[in-house]
């Protein structure tokens, strides 16, 4: 374990100058960031005096609803607190409780995303694939017989747990959390700091405050050990909320899933109704994508249903929004240049050429009713 550095070193002005920077990244048009960046020096100066003197207070969070790619109740914090979370997290949180997480729990983290998620879920597809086909074969041979032929291959076969933990934010107990976390962080001044930001809510933890992803990872990285190390079920992955396990048969993913339950339950969290057990053949929702495994050793990437529907949807909204002037066909563009750059990660070729057509038939049409409402051409709009 890496330890965190000395509380006077958090609190001086290299490291929250550092923090600055990070936090204003992409955010300079705010008007909380410009206000902060005005007199920076200032606001860093009585930053690290509160921090040094233990006066600081968290400010009051803003709520509000976020609908992609479902509705969730976001609580952001205010610029300056933003300063805190970067250099909180960024010299202290992470480097101390990411050795703790397991190769399998890719959230939170640097390099391990939803795409590196989806990379390790089809190695261990694959890794499945082999292995049952190497058992099968290794006793084929010792019984004399020849190679099973390809058209009788059923190493596809298998089970799979597919979890999802309950409002899994909402549901993280702050007492709870703070033993976990005080045996990691034994400076009182610095344990005092973090526990004002876990308690700026009665309830779980607020998303909107950089710390609480770690947070969240951490708290549940015993979990996907658990499953390795005493379930000896390694070909498994967790992001935040979601994930999976694969298991040779139906029987012990109903004997892994009763144990886990009670592991959650240890740590105060509860499984919701989509965790169920399903064929292996069936494929596994996992980070935005239906991976299947095909009887014959090959991964196949398909795009979720609900992101195609949704881009459907947002392809339809900008097609009024862009005839009657509202937004720009450089915005709808980088949009959905930005949905195709995920589509790309799966077997979505197809899929990109008949959205990419959908998309430019109806900027087409949009533009001609701009100009027959004589709003402007598309020079205008770009």
């Amino acid at each position: 374990m890496n330890e965190p550095i000395p509380y006077e070193e958090f609190c001086s002005m290299d490291t929250l100058w550092q923090a600055f920077r990070q936090a204003r990244r992409g955010k300079r048009n705010k008007r909380g960031t410009a206000a902060f960046e005005f007199s920076a020096m200032e606001e860093l100066l009585i930053l690290s005096k509160s921090l040094l003197q233990g006066k600081i207070e968290p400010d009051p969070l803003k709520a509000f609803l976020i609908f992609e790619p479902k509705k969730r109740l976001i609580h952001a914090p205010s610029f300056r607190d933003k300063v805190v979370q970067h250099a909180m997290t960024d010299e202290v949180i992470y480097d101390a409780l990411s050795p703790s997480f397991s190769l399998t729990t890719y959230a939170a983290q640097y390099g391990k995303g939803t795409h590196f998620g989806l990379d390790m879920l089809e190695h261990h597809l694959r890794r499945y694939f082999l292995q049952k086909k190497g058992a099968d074969e290794q006793a084929r041979r010792e019984a004399g017989l020849p190679y099973r032929p390809m058209e009788e291959w059923d190493y596809a076969d298998g089970a799979v747990i597919k979890g999802d933990i309950y409002h899994f934010f909402q549901s993280i107990g702050h007492d709870r959390l703070k033993v976990a976390l005080a045996k990691r962080f034994p400076d009182r001044r610095l344990q005092s700091l973090m526990w004002k930001y876990i308690d700026v809510l009665e309830e779980g933890l607020a998303l909107g405050h950089q710390t609480s992803h770690v947070y969240a990872v951490f708290f549940v990285c015993s979990i996907m050990h658990f499953a390795a190390e005493k379930l000896h079920l390694p070909l498994s992955g967790m992001y935040m909320d979601d994930w999976y396990i694969i298991c040779p048969d139906k029987q012990t993913a109903r004997e892994a899933l009763a144990l886990l339950r009670k592991e959650f339950a240890d740590l105060g969290l509860s499984l919701n109704n989509k965790t169920n057990i399903f064929p292996l053949q069936n494929g596994i929702d996992f980070c935005g994508f239906h991976t299947y495994l095909t009887k014959t050793g090959k991964v196949v990437r398909k795009l979720r249903r609900s992101s195609i529907k949704r881009m459907k949807r947002r392809i339809r909204k900008w097609e009024v929004e862009y005839a009657q002037g509202k937004i720009t066909r450089k915005k709808i563009m980088q949009s959905y240049q930005s949905w195709e750059a995920h589509a790309k990660h799966g077997d979505t070729r197809q899929l990109r050429i008949e959205m990419r057509n959908r998309l430019e038939a109806s900027l087409r049409r949009a533009e001609e009713q701009r100009r027959l409402a004589g709003i402007g051409g598309r020079s205008a709009a770009a």
